[in-house]
C-alpha cells in the first residue's frame, strides 16, 4: 500500500477518474489508509476482501486531503457507500472526486501531460 503527495493543480488533470475525497486528515496518513479500510470493511462497503492499495495525499485550503480512487484493487459496494458519505460529512467533509475538483478548484483541465500514477511513494 502506497500514498503518494500529489498538488491540487494534479487532481484537475483526474477527469477521468472518480472517488472519494476525505478533507482534514492530519497526522498520520498511513493510518487513515488503513484506519478507513478497516472502517469500510466492518461497514460493508468493501467487497469480496479488497481494499484501497494507493491513494493520494494533497493540499488544499490549509487541509490534508486524501483521495481514494475507484479503481481495480478496492470493489465498493456503491450504493453502501454513498449513504455513508451522507452519513459522515461532517465527521470526514467527504465528496466524490468529481464534485470536489469543480468547486473547489475550477474545474477539470484538458492537460494530461504529467501521469500521476508513475511513482508511487509513501
Amino acid at each position: 500500500m502506497s500514498i503518494k503527495r500529489i498538488t491540487a493543480e494534479d487532481l484537475r488533470r483526474m477527469n477521468d477518474s472518480d472517488g472519494l475525497v476525505l478533507q482534514g486528515c492530519g497526522g498520520d496518513l498511513q493510518e487513515w489508509l488503513d484506519g478507513i479500510n478497516s472502517l469500510f470493511a466492518e461497514e460493508k462497503l468493501l467487497l469480496n476482501g479488497t481494499k484501497f492499495e494507493n491513494i493520494y495525499a494533497f493540499e488544499n485550503e490549509g487541509l490534508t486531503n486524501l483521495l481514494f480512487p475507484f479503481n481495480d484493487s478496492a470493489k465498493l459496494d456503491m450504493g453502501r457507500l454513498a449513504i455513508w458519505r451522507l452519513r459522515s460529512h461532517e465527521q470526514f467533509g467527504g465528496t466524490w472526486l468529481s464534485d470536489y475538483v469543480p468547486n473547489r478548484l475550477s474545474d477539470f483541465t484538458e492537460d494530461e501531460s504529467e501521469n500521476i500514477d508513475e511513482g508511487m511513494v509513501m
